[in-house]
């Protein structure tokens, strides 16, 4: 597999992380996108030492893969209990995690004409 291609898939991976981090609400999606940022960073790592050293890495690329799947079930039964028994899905307020919150008027203008 060429490095441009496994770049254009470490992008992209990339672009999903950061655009989830940035608008979703719920903490747990948010988690995930940091996951993914992380997950597009190992992945350019480890095509970038298959490519300058010319050794197989396929071995390392299995163990970083398996803990990061171990480590992303584990940490979701954790939430997943911990928010059933503090009861935040209850409450509206703290579901709006979301770093921007883009409306209507953002993409419209906010430009009033009067009518006098």
């Amino acid at each position: 597999m060429n490095i441009q291609y496994i770049s254009y898939i470490s992008f992209a991976l990339f672009l999903l992380g950061l655009f989830g981090a940035s608008y979703c609400r719920s903490f747990l999606s948010i988690i995930v996108s940091f996951q993914f940022l992380i997950l597009s960073s190992l992945i350019n790592f480890l095509s970038f030492a298959l490519f300058l050293y010319q050794s197989l890495a396929w071995d390392k690329t299995f163990i970083i893969f398996a803990f990061i799947s171990v480590y992303i079930l584990l940490f979701s039964i954790v939430f997943y209990n911990n928010s059933r028994q503090t009861h935040i899905y209850e409450l509206d307020v703290l579901r709006d995690f979301r770093l921007f919150k883009p409306d209507k008027s953002d993409w419209w203008g906010d430009d009033k004409i009067d009518d006098n």
